[in-house]
């Protein structure tokens, strides 16, 4: 759609004080000194993801329960998400799925529309896998003082998804915002794990401060960010089958090119036209897909 004054000016009164900006203004938005970037983007197009490129179909509601976690000290939620024709007790490969923040393990099975997109290419001669996501909390997916949902994601979840007959020698991780920062996490800290990582708008930090800024629990100290800063640890994703998707309008998007820019592959990185948003997830969802249904069959 083309931007026209009019456009501009319906969009901007959405945000008081924004209809009167001339291109200074504008300018100062979109460097994010003033706010109202969310509102700038849409109206340029920023935000326009390509629509998803693959059938989609309806598939199964998907199975929840709880589990008592030792890691995080409480009782813990998740959500299994079956193929069509394949129900409770099959012998698939799974797909762990990491939510965002201030999500849960429900929202993580269908926040991309994974299931529908699987079950859209199952006719096409897709491989079927299980989607299993567990409540993780708002921490970040990495281990704090009295709660460590990466080690429970690894050392109890996985387990309990095998005695419910999932294959987990064959296993992939997926994750969304927060999600996608826990899913690289989970690649350098268990590497040869996974053989699929997909980290959608991976939430990843320039330094604590602006973790501090952004979001304070992300990181409990300055040390504990360090420790899981996975920029730092760039040289590390070498070999590993990583791949990374954000809009090129995602507010998170300048610290994903700082990483992208210090991978040993950085061609494993996509930056398309998006925003950090689920029509951007649902755009590059039929790839991920097929890459990590591929991935899980071989």
């Amino acid at each position: 759609m083309p931007v026209t004054r009019r456009r501009l000016l319906q969009s901007f009164g959405a945000t008081a004080g924004l209809a009167g900006l001339g291109a200074g203004g504008v300018a100062l938005v979109d460097a994010e000194v003033l706010p109202g970037r969310s509102v700038l983007n849409r109206t340029l197009g920023r935000c326009d993801a390509r629509p998803p490129d693959a059938p989609r179909a309806p598939a199964p509601l998907p199975v929840t329960g709880t589990f008592r976690s030792a890691a995080r000290r409480r009782e813990v939620a998740f959500a299994i998400a079956y193929p069509p024709g394949h129900a409770p007790g099959a012998r698939l490969p799974v797909c762990l799925a990491l939510h965002g923040y201030a999500a849960d393990a429900r929202s993580a099975v269908g926040a991309a529309g994974y299931p529908e997109v699987l079950a859209g290419a199952l006719p096409h001669g897709a491989a079927p896998f299980a989607l299993a996501a567990p409540d993780g909390g708002d921490g970040y997916w990495h281990p704090h003082a009295g709660d460590d949902p990466l080690g429970m994601l690894v050392d109890e979840f996985l387990p309990l998804l095998a005695e419910r007959g999932l294959r987990t020698d064959r296993v992939a991780v997926a994750g969304w915002s927060m999600g996608g920062y826990g899913a690289l996490l989970a690649a350098l800290t268990h590497p040869g794990r996974f053989r699929a990582v997909a980290a959608t708008s991976p939430a990843i930090f320039h330094s604590y401060a602006d973790a501090e800024r952004v979001n304070a629990g992300a990181f409990d100290s300055a040390a504990e960010w360090a420790r899981y800063d996975v920029t730092a640890r760039a040289r590390e994703f070498a070999g590993l089958p990583v791949r990374i998707a954000i809009g090129a309008a995602d507010p998170f998007a300048r610290a994903v090119r700082t990483l992208r820019d210090r991978l040993p592959d950085p061609g494993v990185v996509q930056i398309p036209t998006g925003c950090h948003d689920t029509d951007f997830w649902r755009s590059v969802a039929p790839e991920q897909v097929r890459v990590i249904s591929a991935a899980l069959a071989g």
